[in-house]
């Protein structure tokens, strides 16, 4: 009896800690480690199975979740989900539904990203006095545009950043006066640094100007004007070399070949461009990433057809169809050792100034790199790149086909005359 009494003293009890401790921490740890893999109870089958975690964001925040039609949780927030494919749809009060089937994979994460676009669009003016011919700078910043009417008719820009505080400029600065040039007869081209417009002048004697916005002065180009747009294309041609190293080889030889319109996103993970010949794209270019877009793609390519390209997940979408583009030699990197191709000869083809991610065929990046915007009559629709969800964000007056995105994404910049009985002049608006 004394003994029974001494094995359950003090010692007893340190021991029976000791030892219950080295059982339940190994099994909590992995019970922890089990848990934030996925894995979740099953009290029907008695047993712990794998799940895998639906990360739903959505800008604006606080949309709710439904998946399978059952509301789930709100953005942004974290849902463990069985393995399997689900309706995965986003809503919010007073903007457009996002809707996608997802696959979910047991153990691993699947991103459901979805930017919200109001049903109701708000337009506000930014110019009053008039504006023709806007042209979008190359890298998206701002634009240029003439004003016809008052005393201060000219050539102005308009900065499209946000202020460190948020806010949009609706203020357009003058460049230029001029009593030589008719602007609003002129074509206007940016430089590829976005720094110099080219100022193109028709009739009986044409005539080319320089404009820097940083010394706004006229300096004429008309004898020069040659070597000028010959340096502007091979100063985007190098630039379009550049990116194009950075991909794989078997990947840059395909698009060197059997595309054209090669049209990169404002942050350089995705390629918009045209099929020209028929092709295969490899599988495989770049390793599988988890987690990766579960959206039917399509790896054979078709001449005259639009693709995209995610350069990080080695997919790649149909979004549209044009026509199958001239291809014309442009400035050839340097050959890579083993390359038994002839160099080919050296042309620099016509400077081409088209807007800012913009491709031929209409389609042009919107700042998220995620979405493409084009226009149908006058109607703005914004598609994602996988050409899933479909949106229309406006619809109204619209002059020149003109729809360009401010690079927060948050607004469009048209060109519109909403009352062409009283006014006869455009002029610019936020949507």
């Amino acid at each position: 009896m004394l003994k029974l009494i001494k094995m359950q003293g003090p010692s007893f009890q340190r021991l029976l800690i000791f030892l219950t401790g080295l059982v339940v921490v190994p099994l909590g740890t992995i019970l922890v480690i089990l848990f934030a893999r996925g894995y979740r109870p099953n009290f029907k089958d008695r047993a712990l199975q794998p799940t895998g975690l639906l990360v739903a964001h959505s800008y604006p925040d606080g949309a709710q979740i439904f998946v399978n039609s059952l509301l789930k949780s709100a953005t942004n927030s974290t849902i463990n989900l069985s393995p399997g494919t689900y309706a995965v749809e986003i809503k919010k009060e007073s903007y457009h539904p996002w809707k996608k089937s997802l696959l979910v994979e047991p153990e691993i994460v699947t991103r459901a990203t979805a930017v919200l676009f109001p049903t109701v669009p708000s337009l506000k003016a930014v110019t009053t006095g008039g504006a023709s011919n806007p042209v979008l700078s190359p890298d998206g910043s701002k634009i240029v545009f003439v004003q016809n009417t008052g005393a201060l008719s000219g050539l102005y820009s308009l900065d499209l950043n946000e202020s460190p505080l948020g806010l949009l400029n609706r203020e357009a600065r003058l460049i230029l006066t001029s009593n030589l040039i008719d602007f609003a007869v002129s074509s206007l081209s940016w430089s590829p640094d976005s720094r110099q417009i080219l100022v193109r002048v028709p009739g009986a004697d044409p005539a080319d100007y320089l404009i820097d916005t940083g010394n706004p002065r006229l300096l004429e180009v008309t004898n020069s004007l040659t070597v000028t747009l010959e340096s502007w294309q091979e100063t985007k041609n190098l630039r379009s070399q550049q990116r194009l190293s950075s991909l794989s080889p078997l990947l840059r030889d395909l698009l060197e070949s059997a595309a054209a319109d090669i049209v990169w996103s404002p942050k350089e993970d995705k390629i918009l461009y045209t099929a020209t010949a028929s092709a295969t794209l490899p599988d495989n270019l770049v390793r599988p990433l988890p987690g990766s877009s579960s959206q039917p793609q399509e790896r054979s390519l078709v001449p005259g057809t639009v693709y995209v390209y995610d350069v990080i997940e080695d997919r790649n979408f149909v979004v549209g169809h044009t026509s199958v583009p001239t291809r014309i030699p442009t400035l050839s990197p340097t050959p890579r050792t083993g390359r038994t191709s002839p160099t080919p000869t050296l042309t620099v083809k016509p400077f081409s100034p088209l807007t800012a991610y913009t491709h031929p065929s209409g389609l042009s990046w919107f700042p998220t790199s995620s979405h493409l915007l084009k226009i149908e009559g006058e109607t703005v629709i914004i598609i994602e790149y996988d050409n899933q969800n479909p949106t229309i964000v406006y619809t109204g007056p619209m002059q020149s086909g003109l729809a360009l995105p401010y690079p927060s994404g948050k607004q469009l910049l048209i060109l519109a005359n909403l009352n062409p009985e009283i006014n006869p002049y455009a002029n610019l608006y936020a949507v």
